[in-house]
């Protein structure tokens, strides 16, 4: 079996909700995806959501900030460039948001693919719900991260994080840029 196939097979799998692309719940605790419309944010809100976390290290315009708090959730922004990966003190925030917060998390980046994946799979290993392998193959159902965030999933051991090598890194980066390039001109 090939490991698109396996990545297939694996949960959680998108589900449509309206405002949000590539939503899935990972767990009791968190739920994933791209960044919301307000039609997405009401959506979170209605369905006991109270706690977003912002990925995009992106500038938004003012109105895309306030989207989240005029659905009457609160915003925790944890910044992480496009194709990049979390730092250590990143996901202990991430971790102890999720474990502070009444009802329900919603973490997104863009897409909900990349830096939204790297965050749920370190969530997944240091919960002790999967292994690194099982919570790579989770990320990738949900859509192909970079190279960089591929092997810092692959890295993960329990709370322990490592920065991928600064070969893959570099390679990553290098072989991202188009991507993010076109992603900056909107198209």
């Amino acid at each position: 079996m090939t490991t698109s196939a396996r990545a297939s097979e694996q949960g959680p799998r998108p589900a449509p909700v309206p405002g949000i692309r590539n939503f899935a719940q990972v767990d009791a605790h968190l739920w994933r995806g791209g960044a919301p419309t307000a039609e997405g944010y009401r959506e979170l809100a209605a369905r006991g959501v109270r706690t977003v976390v912002d990925l995009r290290a992106e500038d938004l315009p003012p109105a895309v900030r306030e989207m989240p708090i005029r659905a009457g959730l609160t915003v925790v922004h944890l910044p992480i460039r496009d194709g990049q990966v979390p730092t250590s003190a990143q996901v202990n925030e991430f971790l102890a948001t999720v474990g502070d917060a009444q009802g329900p998390v919603f973490v997104h980046c863009g897409a909900g693919v990349g830096r939204t994946g790297s965050m749920s799979a370190a969530y997944l290993v240091a919960t002790g719900q999967t292994d690194a392998a099982e919570a790579t193959l989770r990320s990738l159902a949900i859509g192909p991260p970079t190279m960089e965030q591929i092997a810092f999933m692959r890295g993960l051991k329990g709370h322990q994080i490592h920065r991928p090598p600064l070969a893959v890194v570099a390679f990553s980066r290098i072989a991202d840029s188009p991507r993010r390039s076109w992603s900056r001109l909107g198209l």
